[in-house]
């Protein structure tokens, strides 16, 4: 995915979980607000599981990571989901800085559907949907 000399940068993510994107109050550009909100600090040559496994220590493992491109508002957030759109991702960067800052936002994606008396976990495609039976209290 990367050379030996690039691989030796440190990328900085620039996170937030658990907070609402709004317009601003002069202008309209889009900002982040509440939540959790940290730095998390990487070496460049990391792996789409590895910087997942460091974010869940964060937010938990129902996640869903979105990077905001260098010139792009908070409106076109990019998905990633693989090795390949982290690298992606780490490109759009590399043309306009030599310091990789990404403004990341992690969303909530476990989701709950009644069926049948049958409680269904949805969550990202990399992990197994999980049917929990519940019973019926009546």
């Amino acid at each position: 995915m990367t050379t030996s000399s690039s691989s030796n940068k440190k990328i900085k993510f620039h996170y937030g979980y658990g907070g609402t994107i709004t317009p601003g109050k002069n202008g309209g550009k889009l900002r982040y607000e509440g939540g959790t909100n940290g730095i998390l600090k990487v070496d460049r040559g990391i792996t789409y599981t590895e910087l997942v496994v460091k974010l869940w220590d964060v937010c938990g493992p129902s996640m869903r990571l979105r990077c905001k491109l260098p010139h792009d508002d908070l409106d076109s957030l990019v998905h990633v989901w693989s090795d390949e759109d982290l690298a992606y991702v780490l490109e759009e960067y590399d043309q306009c800085s030599e310091d990789l800052k990404i403004r990341a936002i992690l969303d909530d994606t476990l989701r709950f559907s009644w069926a049948n008396d049958e409680l269904y976990c949805f969550r990202p495609k990399d992990f197994i949907m999980q049917v929990h039976t519940i019973e019926a209290s009546r």
